[in-house]
C-alpha cells in the first residue's frame, strides 16, 4: 500500500482577524496544490482514502488535489489531524481502511511523522523542513494500516511544488 504525506499548501495572511484554524490558502497555494495533484495524477499516486485536518487550509488543500484525479478518494476529516504530533498521525492512520492513503496536515507534525515513518530519508535538501504543499510518497509492506510502525515506509519519492516545474 503506499502512503503519501502532504503538508497544506501555502496560506494567505491577508486577514490577521481570521483565528488560525480559519486561514485560507493564497493563490500561490492553490497553483502549488493544483500541480501537485496534476503531478500525483499522472504518476499514478492518487489514494482510495484520504485523511485530512479540518483547518480551512488543509481542506482547500485536499479539494485541490482531488480535481485532478479521475477517482476520487473517500475523504475524512479530522479534527484530530490539526497541529497533530506524529503519534497522533499515526494513530489516525492505524483507523484507516486498507489500501493507499493520503494525509494532509500540517508542521511540525507533518514534517517529524514523514522523518520518522521512513526507512531512509529522501536525499532532498527541503525534505527536514517539509514546505508548504510537500509530498512524501512511500510504500509499505502490510495488508493492515493498524500494523503500521515507525519506520516501516519505503521512499518511492519526496517532491516540493517547485521541483515540478521541472518535473512536469
Amino acid at each position: 500500500m503506499k502512503l503519501i504525506l502532504v503538508r497544506h499548501a501555502k496560506s494567505s495572511w491577508d486577514d490577521l482577524t481570521l483565528d488560525d484554524h480559519d486561514r485560507p490558502l493564497n493563490e500561490r497555494g492553490e497553483a502549488g496544490a493544483e500541480r501537485m495533484g496534476a503531478w500525483l495524477a499522472d504518476r499514478g499516486h492518487v489514494p482510495k482514502t484520504l485523511l485530512c485536518s479540518t483547518a480551512k487550509r488543509a481542506e482547500m488543500t485536499a479539494k485541490i488535489l482531488m480535481e485532478q484525479f479521475a477517482d476520487k478518494p473517500v475523504t475524512d476529516y479530522i479534527s484530530g489531524l490539526y497541529h497533530a504530533t506524529p503519534d497522533t498521525i499515526l494513530a489516525k492512520i492505524r483507523n484507516a481502511p486498507a489500501g493507499d492513503l493520503m494525509v494532509v496536515g500540517h508542521n511540525p507534525g507533518m514534517a517529524s511523522f514523514a522523518d520518522l515513518i521512513s526507512e531512509t530519508r529522501p536525499k532532498h535538501e527541503r525534505f527536514a523542513s517539509f514546505p508548504t504543499t510537500s509530498t512524501l510518497i512511500s510504500e509499505v509492506h502490510l495488508d493492515s494500516w493498524k500494523d503500521l510502525k515507525f519506520g516501516d515506509a519505503r521512499l518511492i519519492n519526496f517532491v516540493v511544488p517547485r521541483d515540478l516545474k521541472v518535473l512536469l
